[in-house]
């Protein structure tokens, strides 16, 4: 093999690599936006729901409570 073609070789092997490389390197990047985007979420809809049953709770005791006094 010519000194020009085992250049050209090593070049395109380098090129694939540095190509293989970097879009390696982007799908990390979405999967960890994706992962900070979902725990984001996760928390928010776990305050939702934490404050919508306490107030069930505490609703529901308050009414029961109400209730027994009526009927003593």
């Amino acid at each position: 093999m010519s000194k020009i073609a085992s250049g050209l070789v090593l070049f395109s092997l380098l090129m694939a690599l540095s190509l293989g490389v970097a879009y390696a390197e982007s799908e990390v990047a979405a999967t960890e936006n994706v992962t900070e985007e979902n725990a984001s979420i996760n928390e928010s809809v776990n305050a939702t729901l934490n404050e919508t049953l306490n107030a069930t709770v505490n609703e529901t005791v308050a009414e029961t409570a109400v209730a027994v006094n009526e009927t003593k």
